[in-house]
């Protein structure tokens, strides 16, 4: 114990594993745990109750984690046989699960996924297939395909820098507060300029990129 106290970093480094061991072993556990009950639930015939709980698989992802690709491989062929069946509105809604449930995951750099991308494809070949009386009734299927299909581009998605900017921030002001605490007081509990001033000033700029981040990532 008497070197972690010497070397504060191998402390922070230790409780740092262990939180983010933990939080990969609740990920995986709740996400085994909604891909079970949505297979159970798509066995005994009920649809909606089975793509509530594959959406909730989906939703928590994590590096390696492999439960995620799964619900949206069973989301894909729920999609399809709905489908087949001619009930529309509810492959749309297994399609825009996937859809969905991919885009609430993305993190500060999102790879090219095949499933969020054909999910996009198959919304909008669906309604443009199957549009109403509305403006869009008589238009031509392919050309509001296209067209619904590019909307999809025009989301907004995170940005890498601020992103960075504010979880390099929210490290920066943390530390810098916790060594203030640690370092800046003298045993009587008064302030140590000397030694809190580096520290304090790392929070107060790190305080600064975390808000910016916030503004702009």
């Amino acid at each position: 114990m008497s070197s972690l106290r010497e070397r504060p970093w191998l402390f922070g480094a230790l409780v740092a594993l262990i939180l983010v061991a933990l939080m990969v072993a609740r990920t995986v556990s709740e996400s085994r745990s909604e891909l079970t009950a949505a297979d159970a639930y798509d066995q005994s015939g009920e649809v909606t109750r089975a793509l509530e709980h594959y959406r909730r698989a989906m939703r928590w992802s994590f590096p390696l984690n492999p439960y995620p690709a799964r619900a949206a491989a069973a989301l894909r062929k729920i999609a399809k046989a709905l489908e087949a069946e001619g009930r529309i509105d509810e492959a749309l809604l297994a399609w825009r699960s996937i859809a969905g449930s991919s885009a609430a995951t993305r993190f500060l750099y999102s790879t090219s996924n095949p499933a969020r991308q054909e999910a996009y494809d198959e919304i909008a070949r669906l309604v443009a297939a199957h549009q109403g009386t509305g403006i869009d009734a008589g238009a031509d299927p392919q050309q509001l395909a296209v067209e619904h299909r590019a909307l999809f581009d025009k989301e907004a998605w995170p940005d890498p820098f601020w992103g960075s900017v504010l979880l390099v921030g929210f490290a920066a002001w943390v530390g810098g507060l916790a060594l203030t605490v640690s370092r800046g007081f003298d045993p009587s509990g008064r302030l140590r300029w000397a030694t809190a001033r580096a520290p304090l000033s790392g929070a107060l700029v790190g305080f600064v990129a975390f808000v910016l981040g916030m503004l702009f990532a």
